[in-house]
């Protein structure tokens, strides 16, 4: 995945830290999906600084797909399997409908505490790589 950065700081050992606008995920067309997204909300990230880019300068950056998609499967899909392999089991398990649902949303929160949990412990060990590959030339997009 490749988006553009501004570098805001230089880090020892070859490293920079930049700032990325985080990008929305209804694909820029916030006003219709109502997340409250719209805002920009701007993250900064340590990224291996392979071209030697200075402060201020506005640059390329790559970031490893596998982590992402990997970060993505745990947000999205972990909780809502957990859900209704639970539904499922406590369907079989109890006669009432509302037990069933009781259990598969204590499965549902579990899973999103472990995925946020899970979270903090990526973000503490930088598990997804950031790169800069590249300088954007002054005329280029406005961030």
């Amino acid at each position: 995945m490749t988006q553009t950065a501004i570098v805001s700081k230089i880090l020892p050992d070859g490293y920079a830290q930049v700032d990325v606008e985080r990008i929305s995920a209804c694909g820029k067309s916030c006003a219709s999906c109502g997340a409250g997204c719209a805002s920009k909300q701007i993250i900064s990230v340590k990224a291996q600084n392979t071209v030697s880019a200075r402060i201020g300068d506005r640059v390329y950056i790559e970031s490893s797909t596998k982590g992402i998609m990997g970060a993505a499967f745990l947000v999205y899909i972990v909780p809502i399997t957990l859900f209704f392999i639970f539904y499922v089991a406590a369907s079989m398990l109890f006669s009432s409908e509302t037990a069933a649902i009781i259990v598969s949303l204590v499965a549902f929160f579990i899973g999103a505490a472990g995925v946020y949990v899970y979270n903090r412990y990526v973000r503490r060990d930088k598990d997804i790589e950031h790169k800069i590959i590249g300088l954007l030339d002054d005329s280029c997009l406005d961030m």
